[in-house]
């Protein structure tokens, strides 16, 4: 017989609060019934809310019995019924915070329904807050109509919600037929009766404090926006309008060093914080700084929550020590963070593509903060209260915005400052200096220069380095002096300024800029076709269209993806040409075209930057394609404007290639730099991992001649041949082309002549070498 061990009700009590987990197990188990779950849940929460009940000394008639009274007294306003029956749903369901939305009025976003301690109701902006509410109550009349909703910031378990729901339609049900009621109310004392509820006395002073807020915030805005380029003059608006908009007494405000994780401000009040030192920022400004996490004003920062302290000196983080050097004694304190918004982190954040940092925004709140902003001791006594605190919010909008600008256009001011000064130090080693223009104004052209100076073949290379400035000035003054009005000493600093800024290239240096414009002041003279503004900005534009090249083409910027082909997508260096050339024009004393109207300087511009961005060949080929079907059809007119601008472009171009219309020794020597130019680019391609094209690899440098026979063919006689059938005047670079050809094909066949008999020869050797080989064998 086995014996039987007694175990007593208090043993197994101390089992289970020893053991936990075996009574959880236990519990959820499949071993016990859902009846009996429930049953015990329910048992657990009335004990809770008797014991809450009676620790509260409201006994469980109570509950109801005194919110009957208050509902029966307040039939006649809306919002404090619903506001007493969410008080009562959270006292059932033992929910401590809970918060009361109603509609708000004409389309308006929800507003909360808050009770004073004097037990007034006062409206207020749904605020957001950091956790969602753990369950939602709609609160909705018998005409399916949304009367709000009940949002409780607790656990509620599934016994409750069934009470509260069934509760909820009751109450609904109340305020429904309360409304009924005053409209029976209004018609039996012989008013009509109102077609909507009329506003409650806290709407009424709802609408009017957002009036008063609106025409505050209108005030801020005009007020801040009008001196967001001055940002002391801002900061103390922002001050005074803060102490304004909550009667403080005093203001001060922080910004948020986040490089160095420290407050700081430049215009302080009172009630510097602790730790607090004082030091000259960079501009020369004082700044009193202290460590982020010190004081509430570094609370706020770190954390992003502002707070209201009814009594400072029963907070922990106050810092009495300033109280007890300046004499001022503080009380209240509301400190509210002024945030960069929201908007304008996530766009940071995608234009940087730091995409964690968006994963994480919610968590990182404080890096958001840009500043602080504290309010000290509320005038005529009393605490901040809460509408003080929505104020400020909507209030910190527009400030933060404002703030953030302002450093913004302050960062952009000194920007253009260092731009201006950089500039200027350019200018001085960029523009030429007064010696040289005193130079060249005592310098006189050559009569036999000028001679030969109106016929395609001058060679440029004739000319002295201060004689190709010279003769620039001499052909300006020759087409245009009886023309149009110009300083004289100006455009001389204009030529001078141009050759200086021409690079030191093998090719497209200053000698070949100066070749391109005497192209062009040949054919001026010879035409008269031309209006004064075309030929000035032709002139111009030959003269400067390839200003601060670099000695590498367009393909090679981009494939190198050099800052210039970042800023232009097409004819990148032809749009630096035309930007450096109106830098030129816009330097102090270098003005030649002042005397033009506003309309001929913008039509002069407009035909500069045309004639200049006709020089990239990428686009020479849609035009001489165009050009070739016109005049095949025999349909080419001057006075039709897209003719006329067709054949300037054409023009520019045959002005471009002239190196290839030369006498046949000045075009060898050309040819030889050209090729030099192309080379230096093959060899930085190679150094970058790239294969060059034939024309520029050093090591086919036999192909030569042949390359030139295609380029002569493919692209100068095309370009010459069309511009000649417009413009007579030009046929002579056709000629001298086609001369040009013909001794580089002669070339071309004398190369691979050589290089044929070399072919041959090393053949022959290598055969020799083999039977030399055999017989040793």
């Amino acid at each position: 017989m086995s014996n039987k061990v007694e175990i007593s009700p208090e043993q197994v009590r101390e089992y289970l609060l020893n053991n936990p987990t075996f009574l959880e197990t236990f519990v959820t188990s499949t071993q016990i019934s859902n009846e009996s779950f429930q049953r015990w849940s329910w048992r657990r929460d009335s004990h809770k809310i008797r014991k809450s009940a009676s620790s509260s000394a409201i006994s469980s008639t109570n509950l109801l019995d005194e919110p009957r009274d208050i509902l029966l007294s307040a039939y006649k306003t809306r919002n404090g019924i619903l506001y007493e029956m969410a008080s009562a749903c959270a006292r059932l369901a033992n929910c401590e915070k809970f918060e009361l939305l109603v509609p708000g009025r004409e389309g308006e976003e929800s507003v909360c329904v808050m009770k004073e301690e004097t037990g007034a109701l006062k409206l207020r902006k749904a605020r957001k807050h950091r956790r969602d509410p753990g369950f939602i109550l709609p609160l909705i009349d018998p005409t399916e109509k949304k009367l709000g909703e009940i949002r409780f910031f607790g656990v509620i378990n599934d016994r409750d919600r069934i009470f509260l729901g069934l509760f909820e339609k009751w109450a609904s049900a109340c305020v429904y037929f309360s409304q009924l009621y005053r409209r029976h109310e209004a018609k039996s004392n012989g008013a009509h009766p109102p077609t909507t509820p009329s506003p409650s006395p806290e709407d009424v002073e709802f609408i009017a404090r957002q009036r008063k807020l609106n025409a505050f915030l209108l005030e801020v805005v005009r007020s801040l926006f009008q001196d967001i380029e001055r940002t002391e003059v801002l900061i103390s608006k922002v001050l005074q309008f803060a102490q304004k908009l909550v009667d403080a007494d005093r203001a001060s405000l922080f910004f948020v060093d986040h490089r160095t994780n420290e407050l700081y401000s430049r215009i302080f009040d009172s009630g510097l914080e602790g730790n607090a030192n004082v030091s000259i920022s960079t501009d020369g400004l004082k700044e009193f700084r202290f460590p982020m996490g010190k004081g509430i004003a570094g609370h706020v920062a770190t954390s992003g929550e502002g707070v209201n302290i009814a009594n400072a000196y029963e907070d922990d983080r106050f810092n009495s020590d300033i109280d007890s050097k300046t004499g001022y004694h503080t009380t209240t304190i509301l400190c509210m963070p002024i945030f960069v918004r929201k908007w304008y982190v996530l766009f940071l954040i995608f234009k940087t593509k730091d995409y964690p940092s968006f994963l994480g925004l919610n968590q990182r709140r404080q890096k958001n903060v840009m500043g602080v902003m504290q309010m000290v001791n509320k005038k005529g006594g009393g605490p901040y209260t809460q509408v003080d605190e929505e104020a400020f919010e909507t209030f910190a909008v527009y400030c933060g915005l404002a703030l953030h600008h302002a450093k913004l256009y302050d960062k952009i001011r000194r920007s253009e400052i260092k731009h201006r000064v950089a500039m200027e130090v350019l200018s001085y080693h960029g523009v030429c200096n007064s010696d040289e223009v005193n130079k060249l104004k005592k310098s006189v052209p050559q009569a036999e220069s000028l001679q030969l100076l109106e016929n395609f073949d001058f060679n440029a290379y004739s000319l002295s380095a201060v004689e190709k400035p010279l003769y620039a000035v001499y052909m300006f003054d020759t087409l245009f002096r009886e023309k149009f009005q110009y300083p004289h000493d100006d455009l001389i600093r204009f030529v001078l300024t141009v050759r200086k800024n021409y690079r030191v290239v093998p090719y497209h240096n200053w000698s070949h800029g100066w070749t391109v414009a005497h192209c062009s002041f040949v054919t001026l003279r010879k035409t008269h076709i031309f209006s004064l503004i075309e030929e000035i900005a032709l002139y111009i534009a030959c003269l400067c269209h390839d200003l601060d090249h670099r000695g590498k083409n367009n393909a090679y910027m981009k494939s190198m993806s050099t800052p210039l082909a970042m800023i232009y997508s097409t004819s990148v260096m032809e749009h630096h040409h035309f930007n450096q050339t109106v830098t030129i024009l816009q330097q102090e004393g270098h003005n030649i075209l002042q005397s033009l109207t506003r309309e001929q300087y913008k039509e002069c511009l407009s035909l500069m930057k045309h004639f200049i961005l006709a020089t990239d060949l990428a686009l020479f080929f849609k035009n001489k394609d165009r050009m070739k079907d016109i005049l095949t059809e025999g349909s080419f007119e001057w006075d039709r404007k897209d003719h006329r601008s067709l054949a300037q472009a054409l023009l520019m171009t045959s002005c471009d290639l002239v190196a290839s219309a030369k006498p046949w020794s000045i075009q060898t020597d050309t040819v030889k730099v050209i090729f030099q130019e192309f080379y230096d680019q093959g060899d930085a391609e190679k150094k970058n991992g790239a294969s060059p094209i034939p024309m520029m690899d050093r090591e086919k440098a036999a192909e030569m001649p042949d390359l030139q026979v295609g380029f002569l063919q493919g692209i100068c006689l095309v370009c010459f041949d069309l511009i000649s059938q417009v413009l007579p005047a030009t046929t002579q670079l056709l000629d001298r082309s086609k001369q040009n050809l013909g001794k580089w094909k002669q070339l071309a066949a004398e190369s691979k002549s050589k290089q044929l008999l070399i072919e041959v020869e090393a053949t022959k050797k290598s055969a020799d070498d083999n039977n030399e080989e055999n017989e040793a064998h």
